[in-house]
């Protein structure tokens, strides 16, 4: 199960684990995109399954759920990952603005808790995967709601971990500066100064964070719960460059 999969971090998740194997339950709002990714995966010879919801609202969350529980009992890997947020100061953004980016970015991970833990455990268990970021480990300007909703999400991650061990395997990625869609307004100079503030000089391509959603989905990381994996070029381990 996989949310926030019609682009970015979410698609390239999708593609490598239809790779190795994974039957998919795809979800996003964007349902045109969302169609195109399941479609180029199953003609490959894949299987996803797209449910176009809004994860923000337990309803989505709910039809999401049992779209998944028709075929199978409950999913061995999610991988929580959708996100919406309103930029500004805590002066400036609205309640409203303030509410949707915490139901996308935080809530909709403890509904997808809510509704799938239990079901994952009696099940024989599996591996949650919660998309955080760096923006939970420093502060940025104008992201209030934002940075609030990733503090949370690695708070609840060790929550959920602490609740349905030994059967559920529950860890957060922190990425740092990662290329996807919502980088078409940046220009190649504004790009180019964001690469420079971590030590490997480069920004991140979503593969490189699907490849670490992918190590915690398997028994390569079968000692490891209640982490966070950061992910960021080494942007959070310096103060400067």
């Amino acid at each position: 199960m996989i949310t926030g999969a019609a682009s970015g971090i979410g698609r390239a998740t999708a593609h490598l684990f239809a790779e190795h194997g994974a039957n998919l339950l795809l979800a996003d709002v964007r349902e045109s995109d969302l169609r195109k990714v399941a479609d180029a995966i199953q003609a490959l010879g894949g299987q996803a399954i797209p449910v176009a919801v809004d994860l923000g609202r337990m309803t989505g969350v709910e039809k999401m759920v049992k779209a998944g529980e028709q075929i199978w009992k409950a999913p061995d890997v999610v991988f929580s990952n959708a996100a919406s947020y309103a930029m500004g100061t805590a002066a400036e953004i609205s309640e409203s603005q303030w509410d949707s980016t915490l139901a996308v970015c935080l809530k909709a991970t403890w509904m997808i808790g809510h509704l799938v833990l239990p079901a994952m455990a009696a099940n024989g268990g599996g591996s949650f995967i919660v998309t955080s970021s760096v923006h939970a480990l420093r502060g940025y300007r104008r992201y209030a709601a934002y940075q609030a909703s990733k503090g949370g999400l690695d708070a609840l991650t060790r929550s959920m971990a602490a609740d349905f061990a030994p059967q559920v395997r529950v860890n957060s990625i922190l990425p740092g500066a990662v290329v996807t869609g919502l980088w078409d307004g940046i220009s190649e100079e504004e790009r180019a100064q964001i690469a420079c503030q971590c030590p490997l000089q480069r920004n991140a391509d979503p593969k490189e964070v699907a490849v670490v959603a992918l190590f915690l989905a398997s028994e390569m990381s079968s000692y490891i719960t209640g982490q966070r994996i950061v992910v960021d070029g080494g942007l959070s381990a310096v103060s400067g460059l």
